[in-house]
């Protein structure tokens, strides 16, 4: 394989091919011109070094800011399990926003790091911190980056408050298709609907 290629394959930069070669991470075979070449075997064993060498990213979401504590909580129990499993080289990345919003800057954040190739986990406490739905989509889509999602629950404690938020998020979103988002009548729809769920 050519460097070019090897590089695409492994997503990394040319300078950092030359630094694992440097490394003694693979061994360049050399042409009768002297140019570089890769056995696909040695380039299938060096994505085993590249990905040990990414990080891991620990996700909390909550629905609002008066979810906080929960937020705290689940960041507490990601750090715990990191250190557990003798994990040191991690980023914290949380949101505040439903898991109906695509828009959320931390998740945005996720997928960056992974099509970019630099972080080898993903690990939540529950499967829908990330998503609330196409969970197994973004698994199956993050997969081929190398890129694996730990879950470390199943059960959610009170999905109440984060179903409110998430029923919102979506008459939300049709009412700015049917009226826009600067409408009044957005604006009402979407402030009647707030009370409604949320009164008691």
């Amino acid at each position: 394989m050519r460097p070019k290629e090897v590089c695409e394959r492994l997503g990394i930069s040319y300078t950092t091919l030359r630094d694992y070669v440097k490394r003694g991470y693979i061994k360049p075979v050399l042409t009768p011109g002297g140019k570089w070449r890769f056995r696909e075997e040695d380039v299938e064993r060096l994505i085993g070094v590249v990905v040990k060498q990414r990080r891991v990213v620990l996700y909390a979401r909550a629905s609002s800011n008066s979810q906080r504590d929960d937020l705290e909580g689940q960041v507490k129990v990601l750090e715990d399990w990191a250190r557990q499993n003798n994990i040191v080289d991690y980023e914290v990345v949380t949101d505040i926003g439903s898991g109906l919003d695509e828009d959320r800057r931390g998740f945005e954040k996720l997928l960056t790091l992974a099509v970019e190739r630099k972080i080898s986990k993903i690990v939540i406490a529950y499967p829908d911190r990330l998503t609330r739905f196409g969970f197994k989509t973004i698994e199956e889509l993050l997969r081929p980056f190398g890129v694996e999602i730990v879950v470390l629950s199943h059960e959610d404690k009170d999905p109440r408050e984060e179903l409110v938020e998430d029923l919102i998020t979506v008459i939300s979103h049709f009412a700015g298709k049917l009226y826009g988002m600067r409408s009044h009548k957005y604006e009402k729809v979407v402030e009647g609907v707030r009370k409604l769920l949320e009164d008691p």
